[in-house]
């Protein structure tokens, strides 16, 4: 599999390019890349590692981001846990 690239908002303000690529030599071992933009300019990056995961399994995880509560949750806090 290449690179799957995808844009998404994930909330209102809060848009995410999305890129799943499979990791070298390891089969149903994936990474999750996502950039970040809050009304338009950059907010940062996190990934995810999803180990165990089909083709399938892990396009769909990208592509349902904005739907999974653990992700959503590691985006907030990575994005507004050290303006509290």
């Amino acid at each position: 599999m290449d690179t799957l690239n995808l844009i998404t908002v994930l909330e209102r303000n809060l848009k995410a390019h999305i890129r799943l690529n499979p990791n070298p030599g390891l089969e149903d071992d994936w990474n999750l890349e996502i950039q970040l933009f809050y009304q338009g300019h950059p907010a940062g990056r996190t990934s995810f590692n999803l180990h165990g995961y089909s083709l399938e399994e892990a396009e769909n995880v990208a592509r349902t981001v904005k739907d999974n509560h653990f992700m959503m949750r590691e985006i907030d806090e990575y994005l507004w846990g050290e303006s509290d």
